[in-house]
């Protein structure tokens, strides 16, 4: 189902609050078996870190994060006990909403966790109101549907980077040539493929080739010279610089310190 046709879903709908409540260390009703409920069900983890098994599925989870079950999927909660817990919970009556899997998110900016707490709030009020509850639920759904699609989307770009990269790293890459490969702005991609490998592009393709030289030094009797051009270096001085950077030595003294390894 389209992104689209899940807003107007959510729109014209009148969700209910069926459950809400704020599990800690102390809370008796923390159900760590198997089980599942007939409604969507929203946790918000403010504190804490476990696992979650859905359907066959393992999650990690950890401080920020959001997780949503489709009604009816059987899912299973294993925290780690030596962590502090704090989990806010909601069970949300919406039948018309049919989510296509669970959902995992991180809550990056406090937005998410801002409005699980406003509905909490509300919903333990001696009289709730229900126009308030619909209205912060239907944000709250409606963020997280639009949160998790561009979660999607980022993972296809950096998916479609990274084989391009790993098929193509011994020819010519720019974040130019990726980013129009994908239709994208070099800024978004710059972004999407640091926050995802904690590197540049240019930083990420350096390593792979290095690795790769390194291979050939031990397996091949081709010069360092040759072996830079063969891994995509344009410029030797520049594969030397970047093998010194990133190994700690010169790729003849890595050659040498291998073959001595070897010969015992």
């Amino acid at each position: 189902m389209k992104l689209d046709d899940y807003y107007k879903i959510i729109q014209d709908s009148c969700p209910k609050l069926k459950f809400c409540e704020c599990f800690d260390d102390t809370s008796p009703t923390w159900n760590f078996a198997r089980h599942s409920h007939p409604y969507i069900e929203l946790m918000y983890f403010i504190e804490g870190k476990g696992n979650l098994e859905v359907s066959g599925t393992q999650m990690s989870i950890s401080l920020f994060d959001t997780v949503v079950y489709p009604a009816q999927w059987e899912h299973q909660e294993d925290m780690i006990c030596e962590k502090k817990r704090e989990v806010i919970c909601l069970w949300v009556d919406l039948p018309e909403l049919e989510l296509e899997k669970p959902i995992q998110l991180h809550d990056q900016d406090n937005t998410v966790g801002q409005i699980f707490k406003i509905i909490y709030r509300e919903g333990k009020r001696e009289a709730p109101e229900p126009l308030l509850l619909e209205y912060e639920i239907k944000l709250l759904l409606t963020i997280i549907l639009r949160n998790n699609n561009e979660a999607v989307n980022r993972r296809d770009v950096l998916a479609n980077a990274l084989q391009y990269i790993h098929a193509h790293f011994t020819k010519k890459i720019t974040l130019d040539q990726l980013a129009a490969l994908e239709h994208i702005s070099k800024s978004y991609l710059s972004r999407c493929f640091k926050q995802h490998t904690g590197k540049t592009v240019i930083a990420y393709v350096n390593q792979l080739r290095i690795q790769t030289a390194k291979r050939l030094l031990i397996s091949s009797s081709e010069s360092a010279n040759e072996i830079a051009y063969q891994v995509g270096f344009e410029s030797i001085k520049y594969f030397f610089r970047t093998f010194k950077a990133l190994e700690g030595e010169s790729p003849a003294s890595f050659r040498r310190r291998y073959k001595a390894t070897i010969d015992g």
